[in-house]
Order: C-alpha cells, then sequence, then structure tokens
C-alpha cells in the first residue's frame, strides 16, 4: 500500500520520498478517494500564519480543528496510520526539559489554542482514533519556508543580498530541520516529541548562516530595540543524548543549492 502525504505544498512535504503520494488539502475531491487504502496517511498542512494578526482564533480553528478532524475521520477508516503533526509550543510556558508525559502549559495565541483543542480531542478519544500517532514538533525552517516567517526573510536576506529589520532573535530554541523530522516520523511508532534535545541560541545561529556565505550581519540585518529584552522561555525536549546537531550543516548545504540554481538560472537567461 502507498503512503499519503496531506499537504503538498507544506515545508514537510518536500524531504518525502517521492514514492509518496503528494495532494493539496484545498478542494480535495474525497469520492476519488473512498475506495482506496493506504498504508500511512501523514496531515502536514495547518494553518500557521501566526504574523497575520487580521486572522482570528475562528480561522485557525477552520483549518487546524475542523478540517483536520474532517481528514482524520475520513481517512482512520482508510489506513492503517495516520501521522498528526501537532507542536512542541504546547509547552511553551514550561521551562527546562519536557517530554511526552509532561502536562502541557502554554500562551493563548490563536495558533496553539488550536493545536492544543485538536490534539486534546485526539488524546481523550484513544478508542475511536486508536491509529492516530501524534508527533509533537520542535521549531523547524527550510528554504520552503513561506513569505512572512523570521526565517524567511534570513534566506531571502541571504540568498538576494537583501537588507532586512529583524525583531528580538536574541533567545533560546529547540531548532531543528524537516529533513530530520521527516526521517523520525517515518520510523516512530508510537506518540513523540520530535525534537533535537538542545538548544540553540536564535541569533548565533542566524549569524553563523551569513558567515557561511562571507556575509557580515550588520550589513545585512537592522536590529529593532523592541523586543530586543524580551524574555522567553527555555524550552526542549528530554533526553540523555543529543538526538540531532546537524542544523546548520543542513540549513547551509539547503542554502548553497538554492543560491546555485538561482546563478543557473541568471547564466542561461543572459
Amino acid at each position: 500500500m502507498k503512503n499519503l502525504i496531506i499537504g503538498n505544498t507544506s515545508q514537510l512535504a518536500y524531504y518525502f520520498d517521492n514514492t509518496y503520494e503528494k495532494i493539496s488539502a484545498r478542494n480535495i475531491d474525497f469520492e476519488n478517494f473512498k475506495l482506496r487504502n493506504f498504508d500511512r496517511v501523514y496531515i502536514c498542512f495547518a494553518e500557521q500564519r501566526t504574523f497575520n494578526r487580521s486572522l482570528t482564533l475562528n480561522d485557525f480553528m477552520k483549518v487546524n480543528y475542523d478540517y483536520t478532524l474532517k481528514f482524520i475521520n475520513f481517512f482512520k477508516e482508510r489506513s492503517r496510520q495516520i501521522i498528526f503533526y501537532s507542536t512542541i509550543e504546547l509547552w511553551n510556558k514550561k521551562n527546562g526539559p519536557i517530554n511526552i508525559n509532561t502536562p502541557f502549559k502554554h500562551t493563548m495565541s490563536n495558533y496553539v489554542i488550536s493545536k492544543r483543542h485538536i490534539t486534546d480531542y485526539l488524546l481523550t478519544h484513544k478508542a475511536q482514533y486508536s491509529n492516530i500517532i501524534i508527533h509533537y514538533l520542535s521549531n523547524f525552517n527550510s528554504i520552503y519556508r513561506k513569505n512572512g516567517f523570521l526565517f524567511a526573510k534570513v534566506f531571502d536576506s541571504i540568498i538576494n543580498l537583501k537588507k532586512i529589520e529583524l525583531g528580538n532573535t536574541y533567545f533560546y530554541r529547540d531548532l531543528i530541520h524537516p529533513k530530520f523530522i521527516v526521517n523520525q516520523s517515518i520510523s516512530l511508532q508510537q506518540n513523540a516529541i520530535i525534537g533535537s534535545a538542545r538548544l540553540t541560541f536564535v541569533n548565533d545561529f542566524i549569524r553563523s548562516l551569513y558567515k557561511a556565505f562571507d556575509l557580515n550581519y550588520e550589513d545585512f540585518v537592522k536590529e529593532m530595540p523592541n523586543n530586543l529584552n524580551e524574555q522567553n522561555n527555555i524550552f526542549y525536549l528530554e533526553h540523555k543524548e543529543c538526538m540531532y546537531n546537524l542544523l546548520l550543516t543542513d540549513t547551509i548545504e539547503e542554502l548553497k543549492l538554492l543560491k546555485e540554481e538561482k546563478e543557473a538560472k541568471w547564466i542561461k537567461s543572459h
């Protein structure tokens, strides 16, 4: 049986092998799937645009709860397992290491509230959703990150030599790369937090990216004074061993390929 990716333009979708069937979550015709069965179905789509202040809680709930549950209810009878991606942000008011049994404690942002609702529903209806696996993802970014997000701005700046303005990046995060998420997600057979079990100081990481391309951070980034002293809780996956330490090299490798592709297109067009 095939594996199915729902959300073919999501960051994660690009890192699954092309043997996986990938479809858009938009305007899907469920009739086409009524007689089909899958080994695993991965729910990769979500409303994540926290930077868009015009979006209400209802906007997030429509996608991250109502629409997501519609897909889960349809495919749970047509697949051996469904992988649903929740978020490590359900613990963003915690300090220190967290594990799968740590009680949720989080901010009341629209995105996190919507993820909490769907996660709680699946956890409290285990008998009905016995073949659903929940993976709580740490923060991740790739060259496929859509406009509006912090790292989309940074990557665009590095590739296209643009000057940008950034708010507070002086904080720690358990950061991972989507390639690592996909590899872990394919192998894991139970609910789990997917993280590095280590902390990355975000400003240092961004500076290292510019340095890797022989660019001076101060020449391209204007730090906005507001929020630079804002304190963030420090939380990360609890594990004795480092689960992932290739964030910088994986990100640089992707950016170099993207830069090479851009240069090749420019040469071809001239």
